[in-house]
């Protein structure tokens, strides 16, 4: 049921309480409700019910080449979303938009194309300080996989990306495959 202006039972102190104790609607079905530019919306429990944004979620539709023993920032060339346009895919660096800090989920996987390094490490960097880690050791598969997620406080402007590291003894090659070599985020709560 709408509320209605005479419904309302106080309008003071920056406040509109509904008079019976109901839910207060603000517009209507397809009716935009507009923040100006410079105010803030706060919503209680850090954010609105079932949106988790900014968000995004990107994979490799190519392989990438991973130097033997060198950290390499993680590229991925293909976003399913980006509700913000914070992931630079050229760069594989999330970057929280202005006024968007708050807690975040990050998370990453990779797998190796048909080596079987003894070590092979999957590392988040929290603007560039390593922030969480997953590693593979001595795996007898030539197609080693590597995931890792974890939650972060992260202000405006800070950045996380992932690098890999494998010691195969030479370059290999990431799979190519949006299953397996992905990365995403979401805001949690402020």
């Amino acid at each position: 049921m709408a509320l209605k202006i005479d419904q309302i039972k106080d309008l003071q102190d920056n406040s509109i309480i509904s008079k019976s104790g109901s839910n207060i609607t603000l517009g209507a079905s397809n009716d935009t409700i507009t923040v100006p530019t410079g105010a803030s919306l706060t919503v209680p429990n850090g954010g609105l019910t079932g949106q988790k944004y900014p968000a995004f979620h990107a994979y490799s539709a190519s392989a990438q080449s991973i130097p033997n023993t060198t950290q390499t920032t993680m590229t991925f060339t293909t976003e399913d979303f980006d509700t913000d346009n914070a992931f630079d895919t050229s760069t594989g660096i999330f970057t929280v938009p202005s006024n968007k800090g708050g807690k975040y989920f990050l998370y990453c996987s990779a797998a190796l194309n048909g080596v079987t390094p003894s070590r092979f490490l999957l590392t988040g960097y929290h603007n560039d300080a390593t922030a969480i880690m997953s590693n593979e050791t001595g795996n007898a598969s030539a197609y080693s996989s590597v995931n890792v997620g974890g939650q972060f406080n992260l202000s405006a402007g800070d950045t996380f990306r992932f690098k890999i590291y494998q010691d195969s003894g030479g370059a290999v090659n990431t799979f190519a495959y949006r299953h397996i070599v992905f990365i995403g985020a979401y805001r949690i709560g402020a």
